[in-house]
């Protein structure tokens, strides 16, 4: 094998070492952003459901306050025309 030859063989090796790290590395920080992706679904799910259930509570209490007002009305239709 000539000195060139050699040469270049240690060259491919430490390229071939560098792209193992690379790739090393890079799996790494896609675990970690994965990981991450699916923290923030869960938390996006929980504001869903409690975004819902505000929802359902907030449209009972309007539905509660319309029912009421409604009767106050009719109460004070009644008194008027007394």
């Amino acid at each position: 094998m000539t000195e060139l030859e050699t040469l270049l063989l240690r060259q491919l090796e430490q390229q071939q070492l560098d792209s193992e790290r690379l790739v090393s590395v890079l799996s790494k920080q896609l675990q970690s952003l994965q990981k991450v992706l699916v923290e923030q679904q869960n938390d996006s799910e929980e504001l869903r459901r409690a975004l819902h259930q505000s929802d359902q509570r907030n449209a009972a209490a309007v539905d509660k306050l319309t029912k009421r007002f409604e009767a106050l009305t009719e109460q004070l239709t009644a008194l008027r025309m007394r």
